[in-house]
């Protein structure tokens, strides 16, 4: 879709983050319970976060960046997860699908959300590259006691936060491909906490899918623990 240029302005200035520094904000948000296992000492980094005071649509329980581990500041937000099938040639499912995914491989084709667990952040391109996060970096995301690993592999709209492919709701033990392979179009409630790792995705991972499929694993695992948090079991 063609954006203009005055349109492109006006929405570079309504999505740029104005960030709070402190504990006032931060302060109010508690990870759910059944997540708090899993987070380990990243829980503690709640009550220390930069808050992001940005509006959208369905505003996320919780948007900021945690303090620095490794270098990098982690960018958080607890929000609903809606679906996106962006990517996959099956049953769209999604009214706003799309055939191409943001991240592509080596060959440009594009990430199939029935097959990798993928992310969605919000336009324009700046948004996330202000916070160090770029197409291809990795996250944890944790809903009700589960713990999967994503890639950020799609960008939507300005005013909406809180998306996953197919695979990723499956991984959170919300399935939506009915046995026949028609789509069910239905997100999840509120308390999905994503935790991305800015600069740590890696143009070698995206050489095809099962190069993705393994640094999602590897690479998300690794950064989780390295955070603080501790993997199933």
């Amino acid at each position: 879709m063609k954006i203009s240029r005055r349109a492109l302005l006006g929405s570079l200035a309504i999505a740029s983050p104005y960030f709070v520094r402190g504990t006032a904000l931060a302060a109010g948000y508690i990870p759910d319970s059944a997540n708090a296992a899993l987070l380990g000492s990243i829980a503690e980094s709640f009550s220390r976060a930069t808050i992001i005071t940005q509006k959208f649509v369905h505003q996320p329980r919780f948007l900021g960046t945690l303090p620095e581990v490794g270098g990098h500041q982690i960018l958080a937000f607890d929000s609903a997860l809606e679906l996106d099938t962006d990517g996959w040639q099956g049953d769209r499912g999604d009214p706003d699908w799309q055939p191409n995914t943001s991240l592509r491989y080596s060959d440009s084709s594009s990430l199939d959300a029935n097959r990798i667990s993928y992310f969605v952040l919000p336009l324009p391109a700046s948004w996330p590259k202000q916070l160090g996060v770029s197409l291809g970096d990795y996250a944890a995301v944790l809903f009700k006691g589960r713990l999967a690993f994503a890639v950020f592999g799609d960008q939507g709209p300005r005013n909406k936060l809180g998306e996953g492919s197919l695979q990723l709701l499956r991984e959170l033990g919300e399935e939506r491909l009915r046995p026949n392979g028609s789509v069910i179009n239905a997100g999840t409630n509120p308390g999905v906490l994503t935790l991305v790792f800015p600069g740590s995705g890696a143009t070698e991972d995206r050489s095809n899918e099962a190069a993705l499929l393994r640094a999602i694993e590897e690479k998300g695992k690794r950064l989780f623990v390295a955070a603080g948090g501790r993997l199933n079991g």
